[in-house]
């Protein structure tokens, strides 16, 4: 019989006899069980068991890693991706138009008019824009393709035509320009910064009101400051004509009487 080692608490009342060592256990059983019944095979069998088992993760999606994160179902890709596509498209489309001209708003627009209607009477008559004026700024703009004088009559004062003619573009440019062009078979006009009131495809005389001063867009006072925002500051007529005779910008001082 073996012994054992006296207990390290002390004992109160009636020591109490360990049991016998089963001496006669055989060392072929492991268990109760015969080597012959938890041999290899079932060993495997309990591994199988074990692996078979699904793993749940219960951390938020966020948290747990890419790979085991499950993927989108293929209608929202779909989706995703088409916006991506039209967004990126919009963009290009924007950057190709940043220079193009637009129709001032509210402004109708007429058929184009094509050069057999230009035809007028009396198309080299030509005159100022205005019944009085001041002359602001001899010629200048050369450096954006204009032979331009600047006249002012005062804020709201009526513009006229300068030519007898047909409006062929009305727009506002990438700087905030209220542009007029005003055609006939010899000259085309174009005046800057007014608020224009008629609508392109009109066919106009000379003298006839086509809108009021302003300082729409680019426009500096006389110290060279911007008028952006400002009212009485910088309004006039930005006025260049061009001769399709020769096809080139000309002075107006020249032509105006």
């Amino acid at each position: 019989m073996r012994s054992y080692p006296a207990s390290p608490y002390p004992q109160y009342g009636r020591p109490i006899e360990p049991d016998e060592w089963p001496e006669d256990i055989e060392e072929d059983e492991f268990f109760g069980l015969p080597e012959e019944e938890w041999g290899e095979e079932e060993l495997f069998w309990e591994e199988e068991d074990v692996w078979d088992e699904e793993v749940v993760d219960d951390r938020p999606l966020l948290e747990r890693p890419l790979l085991q994160r499950p993927l989108p179902e293929m209608p929202f890709v779909l989706v995703v991706a088409t916006l991506f596509i039209i967004s990126v498209m919009v963009g290009l489309v924007q950057l190709t138009n940043i220079s193009t001209l637009e129709q001032i708003p509210g402004t109708p627009i007429a058929g184009d008019i094509g050069r057999g209607t230009l035809f007028v009477e009396d198309p080299l008559t030509v005159a100022a824009p205005y019944e009085r004026y001041a002359l602001t700024q001899g010629l200048h703009g050369q450096s954006y393709g204009h032979l331009a004088i600047d006249l002012a009559a005062g804020r709201g004062e009526p513009v006229i035509s300068p030519i007898n003619g047909f409006v062929t573009n009305l727009y506002v440019d990438e700087y905030g320009n209220t542009t007029l062009v005003i055609e006939n078979e010899v000259y085309m006009v174009t005046m800057l910064h007014g608020d224009y009131t008629v609508a392109k495809g009109d066919e106009l005389v000379i003298g006839q009101v086509v809108g009021t001063e302003g300082n729409n867009g680019y426009t500096m006072d006389f110290f060279g400051n911007l008028c952006y925002g400002l009212v009485y500051c910088g309004n006039h007529t930005h006025l260049n004509i061009y001769d399709k005779r020769i096809q080139a910008n000309v002075n107006p001082l020249d032509l105006i009487q």
